[in-house]
C-alpha cells in the first residue's frame, strides 16, 4: 500500500467481504463488519479507484439488506460470493507471509553482515578522516550497529561462562592430580606391604628348609647307628666263634693221646677211628629244649641275635651263625630247625616254644643277667660313641658354617668394595660430564652474544584479548618481556567504544575471517599475511636475532626462549644470528624499472643470484638506476643465503600458530618469496599451515623443536604448566593465565636451562670426600 492508512483500508474491506460470505455468523462479528465501510470511505478519500467504492457498496448491501444479494452478485458477473470474498483474504495472507519471510531473511543475514560491518565502519572512518568531516552512518548501519552491540554483550556473557568452565576444568585437573597422588601413595603402601609379605614367606621357607635338613640329618644319624649296631653284633659273633675255637685246646692232652693212638694204628696197618665232640644240651647257662617253652622250664628266651650265636657256640652246634626270620608260628627268640640256627624277630611268636622239628634255645637267669649287663654296657658304649660322633659332626658342621660365613662375608666385602668403586667411577664420570656441560655453558655465555627477541601479537578489538594483554603489560610478562614488543590491530578503539588499553600499531583491512577446512578452523591466512607485511614494512625485526609471533592467550616465557636459542645448536650458530648493529635507511621496496614495477627489489636480487652472481655482485647490479636495472638500495637481507634462514616447528603434526619463531633472515626470505606461495592460497588452511608450507617451498631450514609449545591441540596437556616448555596454550582468562605462569615459574624450567647437579646424599659415605668437595665447588 502507498501508506499505512491504505493498508488498513484494504484489510477492513477484506474483513467486510468475509463477513458477508458468512450468514450464520454471530451478531458481535456482524456488528464489527458493519463498521468497516466507514474505514473504507476514509480510504477512498485518499485516492482509491472506483472498484474499491463498488466493493464497499456491495459489502454494505450484503450486510444491511439480504434482498439485494443478487444485485451485488449481478454487478460482480454472477460469480459465487465466496469466491470474491476469499480473494482479498488470500491477498492478506500472502502479504503476511512475505513480511515473515523478509524478517527471517534479515535475521539470517545478520551474521554475515556482522563481519562486513567492521570493514564498513573502518572504510567510513578512513573516508571521514580524508574528507575532514565526521562520519555519517546510514540508517541500516545504525540498526545493525545496535544488533552488533547486543551480540557483543551476549558474547561477553558467553566469555564469562567460558572462564567459569575453564576454572572448573582447572579445579578438576587439580583434583585429578591429587587423586593421582593418593593412588600413587596407596600403590607404594601396597608394594611395601607385598614386599614385607614376600620377605616373611621367604623367611618361613628358609625355616622350613632348615627343619627338613635337620630331620634328614636325624634320620641319617639313626641309620648310621643301626649300621653300627649291626657291626657290633657281627663282632660279637666273631668273638664267640673265637672262644669256641679256644675251648678244644683245653682238652689238648686227651686229644694228643687220641692222636698218638690213631698214629700207632696207622703204622700197624689198621684204619684210624675218628671222633667228634657231640653237641651239648647245656653249657655255660644255655640250654636246648626239645619241647615246651623256656618259661615252662624256668628259663628265659634269648632276646638278641648276637646272644643266639653265642649260645650256639657254647652248645657246640654245627651252625653258630643266626639268621633272622620274620615268619610266624616259630619258637620265640633263638631256635634250631634242621640243624640251622634262626632268630625269630616277629612279635607274634612271643610265648611260642619248641615243636617236633624246631628246638628252642634258652638261657638261665644268671646268664640272662650277665648278657643284660653286657648288652647294657654295649648300648652305653654305643650311645657314648654316638654322642662323640654327633659332637664331632656338629663341631665339623660348625667349622664348615663358620668357614662358609667367613667366605660369604669376604665375598660380600669384595662385592661392596667393587660396587663402591663402580659407584665412585660412575659419579666421577657424571661429574666430569657435568663439568664439561658447565664449561660448555660458560663458554656459550662468554662467546655467544646475547639473543634479542622481536615479539608481536594480533589483538581483536573485543572479547578477552584486550584485558589479557593489558594485564601482561602491567606485570611485564609475555611479549612485554621481550627486547621489543608490538601489538597489532585494525582499530585503536574497542567495540565497546572505549580506547584500547594497550598501544596499538594499525594494520589495514578487516579482521573478520571465515571458518572451514577439515577441522573447521579459522581461515585467517589473508589477515596474517597482511600482519606479516606490516611487520616487514616497519622493519624493526631486522635489528633483533629472532622474530616471535605469539597469541595473546599463550603463556610465553621469553627467558626460556633466549636460553634455548643461545645454548642449543643449530640456533646458536653465527650464520643464523646475524644482526645489523646500526639502522640504515634503505630503499629496497619495489623495482623502479619500467615493466618490472610489480617485482620486489629482493626478488630481483635473487634473480641475479640464480644466474651465478654472488650476493654482493647481485646487490651492485640491482642498485643501478633505470633503465639499467631497478635502482634499489638493499643490503644482504635481500639475498638468498642458504642455511642462515630458519624457523622452528613446534608440533609433531606441523607448525601451530600460538607461537611462531623465525630468524630475521627467514622473515626476509618470506617477504621476498611470498609471490612463489600464491598457489597455496587456494587451500582451506589457517595461517600457521600456510606459513609452514610456504617456508618449505622457499627452502627455509625447518628445525623441529617440540619443547617450544605445550598445547591441547598438539595432543598434550599444558595444565598445570610444570613441563619444560617455552609456551603453554590456551589460557584465555586472566586468572587461568597467571595461575599457569606462576606454577611454571615456581616448579618448571626451560628446555635449555643451566645444568643442575643430581642429589648426591647417597654418596655421603667414606671415600667420597674429594668427590663431594669437587661437587660443592661446581655447585658454588
Amino acid at each position: 500500500p502507498p501508506h499505512p492508512g491504505g493498508f488498513r483500508a484494504a484489510a477492513a474491506s477484506t474483513a467486510a467481504t468475509a463477513a458477508a460470505d458468512l450468514p450464520a455468523m454471530s451478531s458481535p462479528i456482524r456488528s464489527s463488519a458493519a463498521v468497516i465501510p466507514t474505514a473504507a470511505e476514509d480510504s477512498s478519500a485518499d485516492g482509491r479507484d472506483s472498484s474499491s467504492v463498488l466493493q464497499q457498496e456491495c459489502t454494505r448491501l450484503l450486510v444491511e439488506d439480504s434482498g439485494s444479494m443478487g444485485d451485488c452478485a449481478g454487478r460482480r458477473g454472477r460469480a459465487p460470493r465466496w469466491l470474491y470474498a476469499s480473494v482479498p483474504v488470500a491477498a492478506v495472507l500472502l502479504v503476511a507471509a512475505a513480511f515473515v519471510s523478509s524478517h527471517q531473511h534479515t535475521t539470517l543475514r545478520a551474521g554475515k553482515v556482522q563481519s562486513e560491518f567492521e570493514v564498513l565502519v573502518e572504510t567510513s572512518d578512513e573516508q571521514a578522516l580524508e574528507a575532514g568531516k565526521p562520519k555519517v552512518l546510514p540508517d541500516a548501519d545504525m540498526m545493525l550497529q545496535s544488533d552488533l552491540m547486543k551480540q557483543a554483550m551476549e558474547q561477553q556473557a558467553g566469555l564469562v561462562e567460558s572462564e567459569q568452565k575453564l576454572a572448573d576444568l582447572q579445579r578438576t585437573q587439580e583434583e585429578k592430580v591429587e587423586k593421582m597422588q593418593r593412588e600413587r601413595e596407596a600403590k607404594e603402601a601396597k608394594e611395601k606391604r607385598e614386599k614385607k609379605e614376600r620377605e616373611e614367606a621367604a623367611r618361613k621357607a628358609v625355616a622350613q628348609k632348615k627343619a627338613e635338613a635337620a630331620k634328614k640329618k636325624a634320620e641319617a644319624a639313626k641309620k648310621e647307628a643301626d649300621e653300627k649296631q649291626k657291626e657290633e653284633d657281627r663282632k660279637r659273633r666273631e668273638a664267640a666263634e673265637k672262644q669256641e675255637q679256644e675251648e678244644p685246646k683245653q682238652e689238648s692232652g686227651a686229644g694228643m693221646s687220641m692222636l698218638l693212638g690213631a698214629l700207632d694204628e696207622i703204622l700197624e696197618g689198621s684204619p684210624p677211628t675218628t671222633t667228634t665232640a657231640p653237641p651239648k644240651t647245656k653249657a655255660h647257662g644255655f640250654e636246648i629244649l626239645s619241647n615246651g617253652t623256656c618259661h615252662g622250664h624256668g628259663l628265659f628266651p634269648i632276646a638278641h641275635s648276637s646272644v643266639c650265636s653265642l649260645a650256639a657256640s657254647e652248645l657246640v652246634l654245627a651252625d653258630n651263625t643266626s639268621k633272622v626270620s620274620n615268619a610266624t608260628s616259630r619258637p620265640e627268640g633263638c631256635y634250631l630247625e634242621e640243624g640251622k640256627l634262626w632268630f625269630a624277630e616277629n612279635e607274634q611268636n612271643k610265648g611260642h616254644g619248641s615243636s617236633h622239628d624246631r628246638q628252642q634255645l634258652c638261657m638261665t637267669k644268671g646268664r640272662k643277667h650277665d648278657e643284660d649287663e653286657r648288652l647294657e654296657k654295649l648300648v652305653e658304649k654305643q650311645a657314648e660313641e654316638k654322642v662323640k660322633q654327633a659332637e664331632a659332626k656338629a663341631a665339623a658342621e660348625k667349622r664348615h658354617k663358620e668357614e662358609l660365613k667367613k667366605e660369604r662375608e669376604e665375598k660380600k666385602e669384595r662385592a661392596e668394595a667393587k660396587k663402591k668403586e663402580r659407584k665412585e667411577q660412575k659419579l666421577q664420570k657424571h661429574l666430569d660430564k657435568e663439568e664439561r656441560v658447565v664449561q660448555s655453558w660458560e663458554n656459550d655465555e662468554k662467546t655467544v652474544p646475547n639473543v634479542t627477541l622481536y615479539c608481536f601479537s594480533l589483538m581483536m578489538p573485543f572479547g578477552y584479548e584486550p584485558g589479557l594483554l593489558h594485564e601482561q603489560k602491567l606485570r611485564g610478562v609475555g611479549i612485554y618481556a621481550c627486547d621489543e614488543a608490538v601489538v597489532f590491530s585494525n582499530t585503536t578503539t574497542l567495540m565497546s567504544g572505549e580506547p584500547s588499553p594497550v598501544e596499538i600499531s594499525l594494520i589495514p583491512g578487516t579482521l573478520a575471517v571465515a571458518y572451514g577446512g577439515r577441522w573447521m578452523t579459522a581461515l585467517n591466512t589473508g589477515v596474517f599475511n597482511r600482519l606479516w607485511m606490516e611487520v616487514i614494512r616497519l622493519g624493526r625485526y631486522r635489528y633483533h636475532d629472532w622474530v616471535v609471533k605469539v597469541d595473546p592467550d599463550a603463556v610465553f616465557f621469553p627467558s626460556r626462549l633466549r636460553e634455548l636459542m643461545r645454548h642449543k645448536s643449530p640456533y646458536n650458530e653465527k650464520q643464523v644470528q646475524r644482526r645489523i648493529e646500526e639502522p640504515k635507511k634503505l630503499k629496497c621496496g619495489n623495482c623502479r624499472l619500467k615493466g618490472k614495477e610489480h617485482e620486489t627489489c629482493a626478488s630481483h636480487v635473487r634473480l641475479w643470484q640464480q644466474e651465478g652472481h654472488t650476493c654482493k655482485k647481485a646487490l651492485e647490479l640491482t642498485s643501478r638506476d633505470p633503465p639499467n636495472d631497478c635502482g634499489c638500495d638493499c643490503d644482504d637481507f635481500a639475498c638468498d643465503l642458504p642455511g642462515s634462514a630458519m624457523y622452528l616447528n613446534n608440533c609433531q603434526w606441523g607448525l601451530h600458530g600460538p607461537i611462531e619463531v623465525l630468524s630475521r633472515r627467514a622473515v626476509a626470505t618470506y617477504a621476498a618469496g611470498l609471490p612463489k606461495c600464491v598457489g597455496l592460497l587456494q587451500n582451506p588452511w589457517g595461517e600457521d599451515k600456510f606459513l609452514d608450507q610456504c617456508m618449505q617451498e622457499l627452502g627455509v631450514t625447518r628445525a623441529n623443536e617440540y619443547s617450544l609449545l605445550s598445547e591441547t591441540a598438539c595432543g598434550e596437556e599444558p595444565a598445570p604448566c610444570g613441563n619444560s616448555n617455552v609456551a603453554f596454550h590456551p589460557f584465555k582468562s586472566i586468572q587461568s593465565y597467571f595461575t599457569c605462569y606462576e606454577y611454571a615459574n615456581k616448579y618448571g624450567m626451560g628446555p635449555a636451562s643451566p645444568p643442575v647437579f643430581p642429589d648426591l646424599e647417597d654418596a655421603q659415605g667414606g671415600g667420597m670426600g674429594d668427590i663431594m668437595m669437587k661437587y660443592q665447588e661446581h655447585s658454588i
